[in-house]
């Protein structure tokens, strides 16, 4: 019998990797974490599709925040998710454009991580 990654049978090695990342985010993010798949109309098992509200930790107002959506491929962790920021208040496209940069490059490097 073939040992291969079967995504459909829900009890593959991607999948528990990937449902243990979610409760490690959910539990780090609190609120500010939202799995999107609970949105969907229909129960279907897919990869992980999670927003995350990203703002400093240092118990000020803060006027610094951007969303971040991370949408995984079936194989993730070893091919790594699409990241795309959104909604960012207080920081310049300029910077915007450099931390998308940075986050695609840091994905890239931690893949199968």
């Amino acid at each position: 019998m073939s040992s291969q990654h079967t995504p459909a049978d829900g009890t593959d090695d991607y999948t528990v990797q990937q449902e243990n990342e979610l409760e490690a985010l959910a539990s780090i993010f609190g609120d500010d974490f939202q799995d999107l798949r609970n949105h969907d109309p229909w129960k279907v098992k897919r990869p992980p599709e999670v927003h995350l509200c990203l703002r400093p930790n240092n118990g000020q107002e803060s006027y610094v925040t951007v969303d971040l959506q991370v949408k995984c491929p079936p194989t993730y962790p070893d091919v790594p998710p699409e990241l795309e920021l959104k909604n960012a208040k207080g920081l310049s496209n300029e910077n915007l454009q450099t931390l998308q940069s940075e986050l695609t490059q840091l994905a890239a490097v931690r893949c199968g991580e």
